[in-house]
């Protein structure tokens, strides 16, 4: 598995026109080695991976990191490259990640390296990653069925005058009880007024009646994240209530409709859009539709109206339209969609239609 990573990225790296590649970012270098670790460089030159850490990982290194040679140091990372004599050749092409290296490291590496030529590169190893083979999909599927499951049981506590915090703090015990190293992200639990926010985080307020409650959760299994949204209703529904749920409903199942391998990622986000902008709420669908899971929550493909990229097979995406009207309540259902040659397969098995608690 991970030999087949690195030689995609060997791949990559040939076709720049490079010897070489420095990879700072501990997801990518989680993704190409294994390592867990919070503390690593990956150095790959003339198709050799070399992993770089320190003291405190010389054991975990020995147990994770694979078709890698693993080098401790005693200082720093540039002194240990000089002590193997890794980058020891002149004029040598080197890649560096420049989204994820500030400027002060750059600095000190090619100061440390004068003889390099150093190349800033952008998602090479993302857009790698962002197809997914069959381990990390299996890992999804299973964070996406804890994440399932967790949604059944939680929905007996919700009910009129429990608060936000209890209903998070509860979906990150199922989480952990339920086979999940834990949550992908901070649950957002917005009732009422702040379920229009679409990034609230939960508080101390108590469900009331006409309460619209969005749930943005999903649980975390082998380092893999699950996202899913749903959006419930305490008491009975107004029109308004059943207009708005409908409309995001509708969004949603054209985007799934939509999807599937060579389509645009922008035909996606229009898919949902324009069901919204026709039933006169344009404004108040204020995000992108979606983006890549895997080894972090938002990875690429970015699902949005300006991103003409086609989607690939084994893409797994977010679908999450959206309707927000400030100081009354908002909408959003969200599904973790598999990629594939003619469709889009929805991944999550929760219901869709309107709970009513």
């Amino acid at each position: 598995m991970f030999d087949v990573r690195l030689e995609k990225v060997c791949n990559a790296i040939d076709n720049l026109g490079y010897h070489g590649m420095y990879i700072t970012n501990l997801t990518n270098i989680r993704y190409l080695t294994g390592f867990t670790g919070s503390a690593g460089v990956l150095l790959i030159l003339n198709n050799q991976s070399y992993f770089l850490t320190d003291g405190r990982y010389i054991q975990q290194s020995k147990e994770q990191v694979k078709h890698s040679k693993i080098h401790i140091l005693s200082s720093n990372y540039f002194d240990l490259i000089k002590e193997h004599n890794i980058l020891s050749e002149s004029n040598l092409n080197i890649g560096f990640e420049s989204t994820h290296m500030s400027f002060s490291y750059y600095s000190n590496l090619s100061n440390s390296f004068p003889n390099i030529n150093w190349h800033p590169t952008d998602s090479i190893i993302e857009n790698i990653a962002s197809i997914k083979d069959q381990f990390e999909i299996d890992s999804l599927k299973t964070a996406i069925e804890i994440t399932d499951d967790t949604f059944i049981k939680i929905i007996p506590e919700i009910k009129e005058g429990v608060t936000e915090k209890y209903i998070a703090t509860k979906i990150s015990y199922l989480f952990k009880m339920n086979g999940a190293e834990g949550d992908s992200y901070e649950s957002i639990i917005a009732g009422g007024p702040r379920s229009a926010l679409p990034h609230a985080r939960p508080t101390d307020r108590k469900f009331q009646k006409g309460d619209f409650i969005v749930m943005d959760f999903g649980a975390l299994y082998n380092g893999y994240h699950a996202d899913m949204t749903r959006t419930l209703l305490v008491g009975n529904p107004t029109d308004r209530h059943k207009e708005i749920y409908n409309i995001v409903l509708e969004a949603q199942l054209n985007g799934i409709a939509t999807a599937k391998a060579d389509i645009p990622c922008s035909n996606v986000d229009f898919a949902c859009r324009s069901i919204i902008d026709k039933a006169g709420y344009a404004k108040l669908f204020n995000h992108s539709t979606g983006h890549g899971i895997g080894l972090e929550v938002h990875t690429l493909p970015r699902i949005h109206k300006n991103n003409n990229e086609l989607l690939k097979e084994n893409h797994v995406i977010t679908i999450e339209p959206g309707i927000y009207i400030p100081d009354w309540g908002g909408v959003r259902i969200e599904d973790d969609c598999l990629i594939q040659k003619n469709k889009c397969n929805p991944l999550n098995a929760s219901t869709k239609e309107l709970i009513i608690v």
